[in-house]
């Protein structure tokens, strides 16, 4: 029977449940037949879930499994459970938002809705480890709420992207655990909400309707059907259709797992990191407890905090604000988490870093609460945290394309980051002919961005519309990479023709790393570019220099840019001097005959509805077919001076001096050694 014939036929309902059932049956995804192909069904039914028939809690939860929680509570799950009952508490002093038809900032999207479905997981949890009566009604209040709201979305996305991912998951947990408490009214409501919602996204999401249903490396994809399936198997036993809901996401999470690199690395940025994996590992949890299948064993999986790790900032400068590297879209500081998700992945890995890194974050109040509740299910503590201090201080995250570097692992140390990989990464260019989710990346091959002196030195551009003027890289007649030019990065043309930036090498030394980056793959082919080869030069912990070799086909209007934090320089002969709160930033270019530059403010493109961005840049210029350009980089504290450094350029070789240090570049090997003057000597 569908879901109207079902509720018509309930009666003593009050009129707030009457009005509901009006409302509920005239939705999408209910009227006629479903048009979901027979392969999302489930077959053969998994004895795990089977076995789980008429029993709540289930999702994470079950009753020993809170009896035991209400044991750690009191003793390692201490701390965790006052910041997770301090958010129940204020959900509960606040009650859920009015619904409201346009927030501030997300248009259509009424992102305003995700945190009504982060808040219910709380107000559930603390039900069950304390059997408070506040935390259970005010649980009924904001999942009623939820199920009441005129729209998840507006127009088309009605109930088919994040505003519904987030609520279907919410109402998915306050169903489940707080099962017993609701009533069977109130029950009723929430299934209805459920079966509105999640069989039009499966009816959608299955006939291609959705624009993120084949998005396997990308977010929306991942919240939305994570929400799909909590739904599903929160009330498969009650509502046949709903086994479909979990069949979907099964399917495409599969999917999305072999078609992850080995690397653990992200080309959303940290940040999309943060929200993709929480909503993946809460599937995978989920599906190994209750379907038997197991996702986690893939080299991503392993490998993935060492990327979060890498891509922190050093920790002494962390504060809320301002404790990641923030390329591609991606802000400083964190969207979701990661203490729970660093401690999901120790838990699965016995990852002491991991575990490390996850109290590190908290100590720092770094750390975003979005779901903290899962904090108390994934906390081992038997896993020891240790710090990095045993781990290399260059990391080559080979299937994206990244690397980063830094001088040590003390908190105040300098570090670099490198990108020069295909935009999804080199598997998934080989494995996908149409794009899977590359909207989130920059056409920036070949930039970096460097931190120093507790305070960044050069930077990206943050989450705005994708160009590569907006990066310290290559232009070429004022033109930048392939894929350029709107707010979302078009990645068709780099598939088409299976276009792979790469890094040739990245060899670490106690000294000096050397890196190199091969973009020339990344510029469209019309401009004529033959080679961009970069090579970074990391003379710890000070020293950045940066070597271009490039030719063209033709003579071009070359421009190499760089973006410093600062906004303001003074000029040195031919050096840039950019002074910050910390440290004092110089940027030389060293091989500057024939070349322009200058520095000052360009106009940038912003996202949408940002009205003004500009970027402090300095700019070298030339005219040329070839050129081979050395710019150097170098900092110190604000109120010291940076070395300067020295360049003797020979034909096969240069070598470059600051200081008693020397690092010489080959240019028929492309190899670069380092030397140390001893003590006394120029």
């Amino acid at each position: 029977m569908t879901i109207c014939r079902r509720n018509i036929i309930t009666t003593g309902m009050t009129g707030l449940m009457a009005s509901w059932l009006l409302w509920a049956c005239s939705g999408p995804g209910l009227a006629g037949e479903s048009s979901v192909p027979d392969r999302y069904r489930l077959e053969p039914f998994p004895k795990l879930l089977a076995a789980q028939r008429g029993t709540h809690p289930r999702l994470y939860l079950t009753n020993s499994r809170i009896q035991s929680l209400r044991a750690a509570i009191r003793t390692t799950h201490a701390n965790l459970w006052k910041q997770v009952r301090s958010r129940a508490d204020r959900a509960t002093a606040s009650g859920p938002p009015a619904y409201t038809l346009h927030d501030a900032y997300s248009g259509d999207e009424q992102l305003w809705q995700r945190d009504v479905g982060n808040a219910m997981p709380y107000l559930a949890m603390a039900w069950a480890l304390t059997g408070d009566p506040k935390y259970l009604e005010s649980a009924r209040r904001w999942a009623m709420a939820s199920c009441l709201y005129e729209t998840w979305g507006l127009g088309e996305i009605d109930g088919m992207d994040l505003a519904a991912g987030h609520q279907l998951f919410g109402l998915a947990i306050v169903y489940d655990w707080c099962y017993e408490g609701l009533g069977e009214e109130t029950r009723q409501v929430i299934r209805s909400a459920l079966m509105k919602r999640a069989s039009a996204m499966l009816e959608a999401a299955a006939a291609g309707r959705i624009w993120w249903h084949e998005s396997y490396l990308q977010n929306h994809l991942w919240v939305n059907i994570c929400g799909m399936a909590a739904a599903g198997l929160a009330i498969f036993d009650e509502e046949p259709e709903a086994v479909r809901w979990i069949a979907l996401p099964l399917e495409k999470f599969r999917k999305t797992m072999d078609s992850l690199g080995e690397d653990g690395a992200s080309h959303e940025g940290v940040g999309y990191w943060g929200y993709g994996v929480e909503y993946m590992l809460k599937f995978m949890d989920l599906a190994r407890s209750m379907l038997g299948v197991d996702l986690y064993n893939r080299s991503w999986w392993r490998n993935t905090a060492f990327y979060r790790l890498y891509m922190a900032l050093p920790r002494h400068a962390w504060t809320p604000y301002n404790s990641i590297v923030d390329i591609a879209d991606c802000p400083r500081s964190n969207w979701y988490g990661p203490d729970y998700l660093l401690r999901a992945l120790a838990r699965e890995w016995r990852d002491e870093h991991a575990q490390w890194l996850a109290r590190q974050v908290e100590e720092a109040h770094a750390a975003s609460p979005q779901a903290e509740w899962l904090n108390l299910i994934w906390f081992d503590p038997t896993v020891v945290p240790k710090s990095p201090d045993d781990l290399p201080a260059l990391r080559h995250f080979r299937d994206m394309g990244l690397v980063s570097v830094r001088s040590g692992w003390s908190g105040g140390e300098s570090m670099a980051v490198f990108k020069c990989g295909p935009f999804i990464g080199h598997k998934a260019v080989r494995a996908f002919s149409s794009d899977p989710g590359g909207g989130h990346v920059h056409p920036d091959a070949n930039h970096f961005v460097l931190f120093g002196e507790g305070e960044w030195l050069l930077r990206d551009d943050g989450y705005r519309a994708k160009w590569t003027g907006q990066h310290n890289t290559l232009l070429i007649d004022g033109k930048g990479q392939t894929g350029e030019g709107r707010m979302w990065f078009d990645g068709a043309p780099m598939l088409k023709q299976a276009r792979q930036p790469r890094i040739i090498r990245a060899v670490p030394t106690p000294a000096m790393d050397h890196i190199i980056g091969d973009a020339g793959a990344a510029y469209p082919t019309a401009l004529g570019l033959q080679r961009f080869v970069r090579h970074l030069l990391f003379l710890k912990p000070d020293v950045l220099i940066v070597v271009d070799d490039i030719a063209m086909n033709r003579s071009a209007a070359l421009e190499l840019r760089f973006h410093p934090e600062q906004t303001q320089a003074q000029r040195d002969g031919n050096a840039f001097l950019m002074t910050g709160d910390k440290a004092l930033l110089r940027i030389d270019p060293l091989t500057s005959d024939g070349v322009d530059c200058a520095a000052g403010e360009i106009e940038g493109q912003g996202r949408a509805g940002e009205q003004e961005f500009r970027m402090f840049t300095v700019r070298l210029r030339a005219e040329r077919q070839t050129w081979r350009n050395a710019t150097a980089i170098s900092w110190s504290k604000s109120d010291a001076r940076p070395v300067k450094v020295i360049l003797r350029a020979e034909d096969n070789r240069w070598v470059f001096r600051a200081g008693n240090r020397t690092a010489i570049l080959n240019w028929r090997s492309g190899k670069a050694d380092f030397h140390l003057a001893s003590p006394g000597k120029n």
